[in-house]
């Protein structure tokens, strides 16, 4: 493995991943087993660790925040699921949720990186100089796809509460429902995490929009679409489980539906190439600056 190549560490820490789904199912089954846990938690700081210098790395590869190809997205995405996973793991003790986590990076990063269309290389082309060409830019989409991750461990937390109602209700453990936790300590952590991601998607659209103003040619039609639809629609399951107007098994299937919409959507979202937008005099104005 090289220490100095991207892609290396992101398959590192994708198979470091994998390894914490398996330690983290072995100490379910063998609770008293402490090196089990220790051996998850291990995996899954470790992993992250790897998958960060991999996207620092390739951060500096592009000058930028590494969101230019599907692999960068869904690298960032994941990325962000393990941060706030590591982050809400002092406060919140979640049985299976870090092995559900680091089992979900595995698997998405396993897949990002074995389709190499997926990772074109954009920024050895002649005439790339920036992925962003103004910091707020960079900023509105570091921010969204940071929320994606938070979305992607409410969808996650949204799998465990109905896997807990269906035993509940069937009056059946089954193999998960013994060591998934109280289906209300789901349900409160799931309202939590709804409520922070709201928020940095909010966020980022307030940056985004700053820029828009001044700069509306650079943004899309269909991203502008998908964008706000995809934070009305967070913004409206907030409020109607804030209302108590939507709950229970309608409201998880919900917020896993939004965060299936919001990753294929991920192709549709790309600014418009700055240069490109730019008519022959601005731009040989802009080369003379």
């Amino acid at each position: 493995m090289n220490f100095n190549e991207a892609r290396d560490l992101l398959w590192t820490a994708s198979i470091l991943y994998v390894f914490a789904v398996s330690f983290g199912f072995a100490s379910t089954y063998f609770s008293k087993n402490n090196f089990c846990k220790q051996a998850t938690l291990f995996a899954i700081v470790l992993g992250f660790f790897f998958q960060t210098r991999g996207l620092y790395l390739r951060g500096l590869e592009i000058s930028g925040c590494p969101l230019g190809n599907n692999l960068e997205r869904i690298q960032f995405i994941t990325w962000s699921l393990i941060l706030t996973f590591l982050i809400l793991r002092l406060l919140w003790k979640l049985n299976l949720l870090g092995s559900l986590c680091s089992g979900m990076a595995g698997l998405f990063g396993i897949i990002s990186l074995a389709n190499v269309r997926w990772d074109h290389r954009y920024w050895t082309e002649d005439s790339y100089q920036r992925l962003f060409s103004d910091p707020w830019i960079e900023l509105h989409a570091s921010i969204a796809i940071f929320s994606y991750g938070i979305f992607a461990l409410l969808a996650i937390v949204s799998g465990m509460y109905l896997i807990q109602r269906k035993s509940l209700l069937s009056k059946k453990s089954g193999i998960w429902g013994t060591f998934l936790p109280a289906i209300n300590d789901l349900d409160h952590s799931a309202f939590r995490l709804l409520l922070v991601g709201t928020l940095f998607l909010t966020l980022s659209i307030v940056v985004g929009g700053m820029h828009w103003v001044h700069h509306p040619e650079f943004v899309t039609t269909i991203k502008l679409f998908i964008t706000l639809l995809l934070w009305a629609g967070y913004c409206i399951l907030f409020f109607l489980r804030y209302s108590n107007r939507l709950f229970g098994s309608k409201f998880f299937k919900t917020a896993i539906s939004l965060f299936i919409v919001a990753m294929m959507s991920m192709g549709f979202v790309n600014s418009k190439n700055r240069h490109s937008s730019l008519p022959t005099s601005s731009l040989k104005a802009h080369d003379e600056q």
